[in-house]
């Protein structure tokens, strides 16, 4: 039997789960997410598919990876994310049993990640059968067979279409997709037949579904899922943003960032150094660098598609020579501290553990006597640990939301 563990727990305190007929057990948290137990499940699917590589994307543990890798021994195997804390974890899941994957990003970007930087292989020469990516798109392939995790919680209906578009174009003819989706429905049937022509659809006691499609010839016309919208701060021109599926508050500029820049943009003087974290399409850098001459910024996101979507933003208003463009899920070293302002519009799940990286990053950057700046709807959390760090804060209204404002000492 191979046994993959994806958690550091006792085996007391985990939970065990077999598969494939009991060849596989999978040790992890809390139990399996229902649409990867559903892609495991159908795993020998894929004993039809042409010889060629692998492609897993949507997975964030590397189990599915590790699973393939395992029946599929003779197979190259590329495994896609698009967040580099999930790629991270699909990484060290891969080393934890053997794999020793390489590590890839978009070369326009900076990597900020110890772990990654001090063992990342030089890719033009590495020639490991597995490699985790965390890009803009999905590797190039070709690829005999795509594994896809789909969950509405965390994926847009446009994102899943995106991705299942570019499945397609990566595989080769006759080449097989399995995506795992919690909705299964009538309209999503039609647009992956759309995409494929033909599907077979397989539900789990739950009604979780796994649709098998092959792909017959290319596309007769590929979809742009892109979009732009106008933004700007009060008495200044309006300029367009470019946004992509996944990238937060896709098609529209989001309330919170604009509160947040219009009170940023009351701090800034010329020639500052401006940190952007979660900077999503750019939007509150961007508005930043377009207010005052010679402003710099660094935009951070751990997302690989929100530093594309800036960058093109970025490239199209004439400012990516005042841009630095880091891919980090950790902040920033702290002798980086040459910041003369911060701005953040932090998520606040996981128990506000994100937002607080986001304060001690601005904490950390922030030269003496810069100003952090945070947004929220409901202000009175994100102050109350802001305050714990920085001492004294005030709430700024603005647009309905709190601009919580705290001074560097």
């Amino acid at each position: 039997m191979q046994t993959i563990r994806i958690t550091d727990l006792p085996k007391s305190r985990a939970v065990t789960e077999t598969f494939l007929d009991g060849t596989l057990a999978v040790i992890s948290r809390s139990g399996l997410h229902a649409t990867e137990r559903l892609l495991l499940a159908n795993l020998p699917s894929l004993d039809a598919a042409p010889e060629g590589a692998l492609l897993t994307a949507g997975n964030r543990s590397g189990c599915i990876a590790l699973a393939a890798a395992a029946r599929f021994p003779e197979r190259a195997l590329a495994c896609h994310a698009f967040d580099l804390h999930h790629a991270r974890a699909i990484q060290r899941t891969l080393a934890a049993h053997g794999a020793h994957p390489r590590f890839t990003h978009d070369r326009e970007v900076h990597l900020c990640d110890e772990t990654l930087a001090d063992t990342l292989p030089d890719v033009a020469s590495d020639q490991s059968a597995v490699a985790v990516h965390c890009t803009t798109s999905l590797p190039d392939g070709p690829f005999a067979a795509a594994l896809f995790m789909s969950t509405p919680g965390t994926m847009t209906g446009e994102l899943v279409l995106d991705q299942l578009e570019e499945i397609h174009a990566r595989l080769v003819d006759g080449g097989l997709c399995l995506m795992a989706c919690e909705a299964s429905s009538a309209a999503l049937f039609k647009q992956v037949r759309a995409i494929f022509g033909t599907l077979r659809v397989r539900f789990d006691k739950k009604g979780v579904c796994c649709c098998i499609a092959k792909k017959k010839g290319a596309l007769a016309r590929v979809r742009d899922f892109s979009a732009t919208f106008p933004a700007s701060l009060p008495g200044l021109e309006p300029c367009p943003l470019i946004s992509l599926p996944g990238v937060f508050c896709h098609r529209r500029p989001d309330t919170g960032g604009l509160a947040l820049a219009e009170v940023a943009a009351r701090d800034l003087t010329p020639g500052q150094h401006v940190l952007d974290m979660g900077c999503g399409c750019g939007l509150v850098g961007i508005l930043l660098a377009r207010s005052q001459p010679d402003v710099r910024v660094t935009f951070i996101d751990a997302h690989a598609r929100a530093l594309f979507a800036t960058r093109r933003n970025l490239e199209s208003l004439g400012l990516l020579d005042r841009a630095t463009l880091v891919l980090s899920d950790c902040g920033l070293p702290q002798s980086d501290a040459c910041f003369d302002l911060f701005a953040g519009n932090p998520p606040y799940y996981s128990d506000f553990r994100i937002a607080e990286l986001f304060i001690q990053t601005a904490y950390d950057t922030l030269k003496p006597g810069g100003v952090c700046l945070t947004v929220a709807k409901n202000a009175r959390a994100l102050q109350e640990r802001q305050a714990a760090c920085f001492g004294e804060t005030e709430v700024v209204p603005r647009r309905g939301y709190g601009v919580v404002r705290s001074i560097r000492l």
